[in-house]
């Protein structure tokens, strides 16, 4: 969505113009949907996660100060969301692999992800954020209410410790 139409849309939004706020989330729906998966794979908790999700932005877009960082702070309540899903659940993410024997590259993709899923939570998100979502050092951090450096050690820590995974 080009940045002009997205703060049209958020400054709208936030005066309570609810169409305004369904086409926000409409472009963000394929994006947010992938992330939230990396980090619950369970479509029931991604579908939970996404709802919340929409109805806390629906209800705090007004305290929403930067409309520039509307992607940023979407992004941030789907993260809060699939944290609170993962904790009351209380349950680690494992990856059923009932895939069979398919070509080579997707059993290496299926491997990656199940090796992923095995990361505590602070790397998992970061990494996920980072290298799926693409977000810079900086929106992680701000996302994560943490520093800068955090984020690029955790993503140093999250990648040792998945290489050490991969490779065992």
């Amino acid at each position: 969505m080009e940045k002009t139409l997205q703060i049209m849309l958020v400054k709208r939004a936030k005066n309570g113009d609810a169409a305004a706020f369904i086409k926000l989330c409409e472009s963000y729906e394929e994006v947010l949907y992938n992330s939230a998966y990396k980090l619950l794979q369970n479509n029931e908790d991604v579908v939970d996660c996404i709802q919340e999700t929409e109805i806390i932005a629906w209800k705090k877009i007004s305290n929403l100060k930067n409309e520039t960082a509307f992607n940023t702070w979407f992004f941030k309540i789907m993260i809060n969301s699939a944290k609170k899903i993962l904790r009351k659940k209380d349950k680690v993410i494992e990856f059923n692999d009932s895939y069979g024997n398919y070509e080579e590259k997707v059993h290496e993709k299926l491997h990656m992800n199940e090796m992923l899923h095995k990361l505590p939570e602070i790397y998992l998100i970061p990494i996920v954020l980072y290298y799926y979502v693409g977000f810079t050092i900086t929106e992680i951090a701000y996302q994560l209410d943490v520093p800068q450096n955090t984020v690029k050690t955790r993503l140093s820590r999250g990648r040792q410790k998945l290489k050490c995974l991969l490779e065992d």
